[in-house]
């Protein structure tokens, strides 16, 4: 790990309570001792923050904090935008800018698909494996027949398929890049697949009269075997396949067939005017497909029957076997499990849905279609839905945003006018006669490209910055675009567009947050507080001032603050502001500015000595508000020229001042260090008080000779911190209060899996009935310490889970599954770890965007299982650009849902990875736990309890979208006797032996033993139980 990131890791995603616990440590002292923080620590409060409010969400892990820092910075030297490779997704690209903004260049269409831990561009080339012919990278799992008995085809996402079959053994096929033909499947037909980016293609080829005679093609039977889903067909002929959630996971739009008559494999038109013709001579349209009707064919939509095992499909008899037929004739179906969203409505075809351009011709097309083509009297439109979730998920400041298609064919050099329009919502049921409502136009442009040399394909662009800022505002979770002609009844309007190409291109600015942690130095707070109710400010003596103020902005980089005093009271009358003064400094630091002495000393006597101060942060486009916000009192301080200042000096090696930033070389956090405490000019020390933000228990240390002492300190979590230090000479007459600031560095690795302290062993949560949260630290051979009181009261009724670190620091953290008070919603609430296993201050919820992806309210049980998917390779250089994020389980009644976390603190962050109800029912009869990976394949593995039949049953990882975490087959059994009377309740920390394999906790109906240790879990076995605690533990409700 460099420096850099060694040192932002828990810097800039880390949330710990800089404003709230370094406030009440500094402002107690000065009233004779530091005061707990408002609210018990550790103890939910008692009504949550919204979860529609993003603002709550974390800001992300350090990496990618990291990441975008450092293209920010690289862009500004370069004079050049640059990528930010942590940020780049299947559909979604992020560049810094010069200028200090942002672009976020969003595709309607994946770009990129996920396998094996790396992004791989989009590749349908069918390659032999050993389960058959599969493409090489799309968005959903395909495997093609090699010949001969079983499958024709099958089709996956999301652990569901579909499985298509033909009646007769398969003859081997002929491949070609992405197409599998098998010859003569029935006399004088051929069958073909073709795997397209999110789907496949099946077409029929009726190669002559005497081959479209053959009985079998009265009615086309294919058979077809569901796994996970339910289907059922439209009127019209388009069939869906939805989960047990009723989620849409496979569609198939109305199966069509068509002839070859017409103008195959070209664009006609003789229409277009003489210059066009004569610049386009001898200018050829690229070559037809199979898989689409050419223009001038003659079409016709197929009947449709769907039963248990079987799809039938009824040709056309008129169509195949008519006098005026064009042999070769073509019938399919197609099959997409794509999660993009561009669609085509076509009045030739007004019930037809082409959703991502699935079902043109027999196969799928990339070409989104505008406008009125004369030669087959076709009117098109198309829609485009992109996710706009990125705009408003931090406080996003609009600045540009623009749609950009290419525009691949026009019917002439001609320019003619396209509109772009904000539409509503789209689906796999959008059809012509189902078209979203066309709401407001936002951009005309008036081009042609593609029609010859002359005016070649290219990029048109509209300006859509009205629809993004509406996104924005309105927190909409994406935008549709429409796509139309000017003119609808103009051939030479028509026009194609790559819709692979749409991209919503916005550039965004993040306003600074608004400054916390306010204090000055020497230190004037009161409990707490720099604004203290009247008559509690500390006075200062003759000394110069220093404000702080921690300054942040989302987008990294360099940040500025300001800094304004005045003299209470006189802000908008004589003398008014003091002082305004900016600095600039590293998000997520410390700034600081000094206000001298003699400014201080020049206007005390103006207020009786009482100022005023606020800070605001900024950037080059933006403010934040200000602290204290308008309108209310400033911080306050008092100040006396006539009073000597001398509080005390603090240095250490290992844990240098970090009041210019944050320091090159520091220590890491669980690291002890040396701090020595001098004079600083005061005379007669006898001894010095002191305490730390993470410990506020007053201390005292006798000044050695020279009035110096040493003491030794251990903070606990990364970031800032503060030491605060006074002296006292033998009257107990205190000096001002130092406040030492230094930073901690995260350790080198994270905390291994359940350990929550940072000694290397796995340790245990519990809950008692009367809401208690304990922690109980392992010891490294399965036994446990003694009890630890993490929160006296409030998790009653809760359900808790602790796997992997949430908060991007490197810590263990405990999730919280409770109800919110006084509302009906069921929170799931992120405890960060303060470095030794108890709660911070900080907690914030997990969230979703769609609100039909919360599957947690009235769940029984949650399970942080670890990181399923892994880290992520974005660039293909074999080192992770993103890395891994704990994963989540939530069991409600009988059904198993998988949540693929992130740093936003969004489960369902990324639109190609939603939510996946990996288990569709009977699971509400287990109880589940999370012991790592058992079987060694690099996957975790999940742990579940038959509460009926007392056995337990270890279901095996093997994939990073939860295969076979729930897949009844596969599952072994580890052993019986656990029933929920022989061992109520039970809990894994992965490894508590420290054996290299995992273990299992659990109570027993035995009082005299309570809790046992099982080491040594295996796929069919687990070891003999000890006896690791005595009594009381029948009282605990919960164990994690």
């Amino acid at each position: 790990m460099s420096t850099s990131a060694h040192r932002l890791r828990r810097a800039a995603g880390i949330r710990r309570p800089a404003a709230v616990a370094l406030a009440a440590a500094l402002g107690a002292a000065l009233l004779g001792g530091p005061v707990g923080v408002a609210g018990a620590v550790g103890a939910p409060a008692d009504r949550l923050p919204g979860t529609t409010d993003a603002s709550d969400a974390p800001e992300g892990d350090e990496s990618t904090a990291a990441a975008r820092d450092a293209a920010s910075r690289e862009a500004a030297r370069s004079g050049k935008r640059v990528e930010v490779l942590a940020l780049r997704s299947e559909t979604a690209a992020v560049f810094a800018n010069p200028s200090g903004t942002f672009t976020e260049e969003r595709h309607a269409v994946p770009q990129r698909v996920r396998r094996n831990g790396r992004l791989l561009d989009v590749d349908t080339r069918l390659v032999a494996g050993r389960d058959g012919l599969a493409p090489r990278a799309t968005a959903v799992g395909m495997r093609f027949s090699t010949g001969g008995d079983g499958p024709l085809a099958v089709i996956r996402r999301d652990g569901r398929s579909i499985e298509f079959s033909w009646p007769d053994p398969l003859p081997a096929p002929e491949v070609q890049d992405n197409t599998a033909t098998y010859p003569e499947v029935l006399p004088g037909v051929d069958l073909k697949l073709s795997a397209g980016p999110d789907g496949f293609a099946q077409l029929l080829v009726v190669k002559s009269a005497k081959a479209a005679a053959h009985p079998r093609l009265r009615r086309v039977s294919i058979g077809m075997r569901t796994n996970g889903v339910s289907t059922d067909v439209d009127r019209h002929g388009n069939i869906t396949a939805v989960d047990h959630a009723g989620q849409e996971v496979f569609h198939a739009p109305t199966p069509r067939m068509w002839d070859s008559s017409g103008a195959a494999g070209t664009e006609r038109h003789a229409t277009a005017a003489p210059a066009d013709r004569d610049r386009g001579r001898g200018r050829s349209a690229a070559a037809g497909s199979e898989f689409a009707p050419p223009p001038g064919a003659r079409e016709s939509a197929m009947p449709v029957t769907l039963t248990d095992d079987t799809l039938s499909l009824v040709p056309d008899r008129s169509l195949l076997t008519g006098k005026d037929t064009a042999y070769p004739v073509y019938i399919d179906p197609y099959v997409t499990g794509s999660r993009a969203a561009w669609t085509l409505a076509y009045k030739r075809y007004p019930n037809t849905a082409y959703f991502n351009g699935s079902g043109w011709g027999s196969g799928t097309t990339t070409e989104a279609r505008v406008g009125y083509e004369g030669e087959t009297n076709h009117l098109g439109r198309s829609f485009f839905r992109m996710d706009s979730r990125n705009l408003w998920n931090t406080d996003k400041q609009i600045i540009k945003s623009t749609f950009r298609i290419k525009n691949t064919y026009s019917w002439s050099c001609n320019k003619r006018p396209v509109q772009l329009w904000q539409t509503g919502a789209i689906s796999s049921s959008t059809t012509w006669n189902n078209q979203p409502t066309w709401s407001s136009k936002l951009d005309e442009v008036n081009d042609a490209n593609g029609w010859s040399g002359s005016c070649p394909a290219g990029n048109i662009a509209f300006d859509a910055t009205a629809a993004a800022k509406r996104a924005a505002s309105g927190k909409q979770n994406n935008i549709t675009f429409g796509l139309r002609a000017a003119n609808e009844s103009d051939t030479f309007a028509w026009k194609k567009f790559d819709a692979r190409s749409a991209v919503l291109s916005t550039e965004y600015n993040t306003p600074p947050k608004a400054p916390s942690a306010l204090d000055t130095t020497p230190s004037t707070l009161v409990g707490g507080s720099c604004t203290p109710a009247s008559g509690q400010h500390v006075t200062l003596g003759n000394t110069d001032v220093w404000l702080n103020a921690k300054i942040a902005d989302p987008d990294g980089g360099t940040v500025k603050a300001r800094f304004h005093l005045w003299a209470t009271g006189k802000r908008h009358t004589e003398p008014g502001l003091l002082f305004d003064q900016s600095v600039s400094v590293t998000s997520g630091s410390i700034a600081r500015v000094k206000v001298p002495r003699a400014l201080l000393a020049q206007y005390e006597d103006v207020s009786g000595g009482r100022f005023s101060w606020k800070a605001q942060a900024f950037d080059d486009r933006a403010n934040s508000d200000w602290t204290p916000a308008l309108g209310e009192p400033g911080c306050l301080f008092g100040f006396s020229a006539q009073r000597p200042s001398n509080p005390p000096a603090v240095t250490s090696p290992q844990y240098p001042d970090g009041s210019d930033g944050w320091p090159n070389e520091t220590g890491t956090a669980r690291t002890a260090g040396t701090f020595t405490l001098a004079p600083g000019g005061a005379t007669g020390v006898e001894r010095y008080e002191y305490w730390s933000d993470w410990d506020q228990k007053v201390r005292a240390v006798d000044a050695g000779p020279g009035g110096t002492a040493t003491i030794q300190l251990t903070p606990m979590s990364t970031g800032p911190h503060r030491l605060f230090v006074r002296s006292l000479n033998a009257g107990g007459n205190r000096s001002d209060l130092t406040a030492y600031l230094f930073y901690a560095d995260s350790p080198e690795a994270p905390d291994q899996p359940g350990d929550l302290n940072g000694d290397g062993n796995a340790d245990l949560y519990g809950i008692r009935g009367n809401g208690e949260l304990r922690l109980y630290a392992g010891r490294g051979d399965g036994t446990l310490g003694p009890a630890d009181q993490v929160a006296p009261t409030g998790f009653a009724g809760s359900l808790i889970t602790h796997r992997g670190d949430w908060t991007g620091d490197g810590f263990e953290d405990l999730i919280e599954h409770r109800r919110v008070e006084g509302e009906t919603r069921d929170a799931l609430v992120v405890h960060p770890n303060d470095g030794r296993g108890h709660l911070g201050e900080d907690r914030f919820e997990l969230k979703v965007y769609e609100d039909e992806h919360r599957q947690w309210q009235g769940a029984d049980q949650i399970l942080a299982i670890g990181d399923v998917d892994g880290p992520l390779d974005t660039d293909g250089d074999g080192t992770a650009d993103v890395p891994g994020h704990p994963d989540l389980l939530v069991r409600k009644g009988g059904q198993l849902w998988l949540y693929f976390g992130a740093p936003s603190g969004y489960l369902d962050e990324h639109l190609e990875q939603p939510p996946v109800l990996i288990g569709n029912s009977g699971w509400s009869d287990y109880d589940l736990a999370a012991p790592g990976d058992v079987t060694g394949n690099g996957r975790v593995d999940l742990l579940a309890r038959n509460r009926v039949n007392g056995n337990l049953y270890l279901y095996e990882g093997t994939g990073d979208r939860g295969e076979g975490l729930a897949v009844y087959g596969s599952r072994t059994h580890v052993a019986g006797g656990w029933s929920p009377t022989e061992r109520p309740l039970l809990a894994s920390g992965g490894d508590a032996d420290n054996d290299g394999v995992p273990d299992l906790w659990a109570t027993t109906a035995d009082t005299g033993a309570g809790l046992v240790f099982h080491p040594a879990l295996r796929r069919e076995s687990i070891g003999a139980p000890k006896g690791v605690g005595t009594t009381g533990w029948q009282s605990f409700r919960a164990l994690s």
